[in-house]
């Protein structure tokens, strides 16, 4: 049952981001937020609510951070090598990416990836860790308006107020609705089968919660638009590491965890597929479907090695 369950969440998730998304990209629109621009702030969000809402719910009414730092950790390594090697695969060609949104987007999410790790270093997330991650955030925003959108436009799309405002606020109600169950469902199967935490927050709901960032980039790959489909990826992930992680941190407080085993090498995991991907782009500025097929194939390949790395020891301790 519980295995029905997770799947039909996962099914209703994309439904319901996608009207959610759609609500994002009317303000888009409305306000003439550049493609890459909206691509990075608006939808990320919008797609990355099911991130935001795992590791919220994981730390507050879970009692467990390894739940949301695993999910958040290997959706963005999904985002990095699944969703643009699947767009690639699926584009009518090579995957044109601007140049400005390359140098910007994923110089910005590396060094976001290496803040984390400095302040992850000392087995504690604190109060003033979480201000930090979210002003590396807003900064990243700021940047992103500084340098607007280099002559892209944003896909016309027009909703009544009313469309708007439900797609907002009941996508929004929904997703945390969606997210409890996964999480509850996910853990009930891992105790059945004596799963370790950490390994079904990677392996299932990270997966689980990258299906709307991944149709979304679907989408834009097959008509064309490589810039939306890599940035919302990138964005994404900026989004996740930062704002999904500082939220559950401020409101249970500081947080210890022992920063060792699977958590340890999921993090150099996320450096190195990043540092991937990004020679692959640079390489013309564009992806190619063989390069595509190279990154699905290293995510099969981390999978399989993060199934028999030695498991950290990851505890919540809130003060």
């Amino acid at each position: 049952m519980h295995y029905v369950g997770l799947l039909a969440i996962f099914v209703a998730l994309y439904f319901v981001c996608a009207e959610l998304e759609r609500a994002c990209s009317a303000i888009a629109h409305r306000y003439r937020i550049p493609e890459s621009i909206a691509g990075a702030t608006l939808l990320a969000v919008s797609s990355s609510s099911p991130e935001f809402f795992t590791a919220f719910l994981g730390a507050v009414f879970f009692g467990s951070f390894e739940i949301g730092l695993m999910a958040i950790l290997w959706s963005a390594i999904f985002n990095i090598t699944v969703i643009p090697g699947l767009s690639a695969v699926v584009a009518p060609g090579p995957l044109k990416v601007y140049p400005t949104v390359l140098l910007r987007d994923s110089v910005a999410y590396l060094a976001v990836a290496l803040l984390l790790i400095a302040l992850m270093g000392d087995g504690m997330l604190t109060r003033n860790d979480a201000l930090v991650l979210l002003g590396a955030y807003f900064l990243y925003v700021y940047v992103l308006f500084l340098m607007l959108g280099a002559g892209e436009e944003v896909e016309p799309l027009v909703l009544p107020n009313w469309r708007v405002a439900a797609g907002l606020l009941g996508g929004i109600a929904a997703v945390g609705v969606l997210c409890h169950y996964m999480v509850e469902f996910g853990l009930a199967i891992a105790a059945s089968w004596a799963i370790p935490v950490g390994l079904i927050s990677a392996l299932v709901f990270a997966p689980g919660t990258s299906v709307p960032d991944l149709l979304l980039s679907l989408i834009a790959a097959r008509k064309g638009a490589g810039s939306a489909s890599i940035s919302n990826a990138f964005g994404s992930n900026s989004f996740d590491l930062t704002v999904c992680l500082a939220a559950p941190i401020l409101v249970v407080g500081d947080v210890s965890f022992e920063f060792s085993g699977r958590a340890l090498y999921s993090v150099w995991m996320l450096i190195g597929t990043v540092v991937l991907s990004m020679l692959f782009v640079r390489t013309g500025y564009e992806l190619t479907r063989r390069e595509g097929w190279v990154l699905l194939a290293l995510f099969v390949v981390l999978a399989a090695a993060i199934c028999v790395l030695p498991e950290s020891a990851g505890h919540l301790q809130a003060e």
